[in-house]
């Protein structure tokens, strides 16, 4: 991943394929901070206190903007955290963009993972992005555990 831009809430990345091309683009943000637990079952489900339908309704009024459409959404597990996934597509030209969102709780904040490729490099940057994910818990444990020795 090598950083295109930077902004006092996200970071964007142009990220490379196996080749050396581009393989598409991917942005770190923080979506605002958890108001409480995340929540995985029923009709409760959640991230960081924050309904899942919100976190939907944000991708679909980012799809509406884009002229693009949202495909499916779950919740998976990922480094032992359940992370909410938005999956979404949006044309330009001819070319068929794969868009995937993975919103996940962390030290108190929530995070958006959001990937734009061709249809072909989809599965690529969705391994890398639950990487990414995966970092931002990791990272946030050795804060909390930083903050517990002093």
């Amino acid at each position: 991943w090598e950083t295109a831009s930077a902004s006092s809430n996200e970071l964007t990345f142009r990220v490379t394929g196996n080749g050396g091309n581009q393989a598409g683009t991917a942005a770190i943000s923080v979506v605002g901070p958890a108001t409480g637990e995340t929540v995985g079952t029923g009709m409760r489900r959640a991230v960081g206190g924050v309904p899942t339908t919100s976190l939907r309704r944000e991708v679909i009024n980012q799809m509406i903007r884009e002229n693009g459409w949202v495909v499916n959404d779950y919740q998976k597990e990922v480094g032992g955290k359940t992370v909410y996934v938005v999956v979404a597509q949006s044309q330009s030209g001819s070319q068929v963009n794969s868009r995937l969102f993975y919103f996940t709780e962390a030290g108190g904040r929530i995070y958006s993972v959001a990937t734009n490729s061709a249809t072909g490099s989809a599965d690529q940057l969705a391994a890398e992005s639950e990487k990414v994910v995966q970092s931002l818990h990791n990272g946030s444990r050795s804060v909390q555990q930083a903050s517990t020795r002093d």
